[in-house]
């Protein structure tokens, strides 16, 4: 049984919480919008609820968007908020990039398209590596580095927005045949 209810994951990007839906509060004084996925009609209606207020579009895949926001965020003035709307994947890390940056959790806005569907990134604690992958909270996928089957964590990293991996049956001793008598 999984402990998502006290981990690090974001409510916004458990499964099967609810997206909100509506727009959220207007508290800076210009908006970067950043979408990925289908989620124009969702850029739409926020560019519509807060003109005439300066907004910035981006998006595009998470890798393009996620360094246009941070380029965008290098020249950024005290006041920008950043509202997201991606998958959780994405989501997360966009979010990270906005951390990063120097954002607080109350300067960032997520919606979780729920028509959208995307790739989370696990991070292997055994190699380093990062999987891409398309999985949840306790799924077990295969790690690209080390070739272990992980488990998907429920924890994340603020500051990639990765979740933790790690070898699902790691606390079960590997087999060892026993060792053959050699004749002399």
């Amino acid at each position: 049984m999984s402990q998502i209810t006290y981990s690090s994951v974001p409510a916004w990007a458990r499964p099967g919480d609810l997206a909100e839906t509506t727009t959220p509060a207007p508290t800076g004084s210009a908006y970067l919008l950043v979408g990925v996925g289908s989620v124009d009609e969702v850029l739409d209606r926020w560019e519509s609820d807060l003109a005439p207020r300066a907004t910035t579009r981006i998006t595009g895949d998470v890798d393009s968007a996620g360094d246009a926001l941070a380029e965008a965020l290098s020249s950024a003035t005290v006041g920008v908020r950043v509202w997201i709307a991606a998958d959780a994947g994405a989501a997360l890390q966009l979010r990270a990039i906005a951390l990063a940056a120097g954002l607080e959790d109350d300067e960032i806005d997520v919606l979780v398209a729920p028509e959208t569907t995307g790739e989370i990134d696990v991070f292997c604690v055994h190699c380093r590596a990062v999987n891409r992958v398309r999985a949840q909270v306790d799924d077990v996928v295969a790690c690209a580095g080390c070739g272990r089957d992980l488990l998907v964590y429920h924890h994340v990293s603020r500051r990639t927005g990765q979740y933790l991996g790690f070898q699902v049956d790691a606390e079960t001793a590997p087999f060892e045949p026993a060792p053959q008598e050699v004749e002399a």
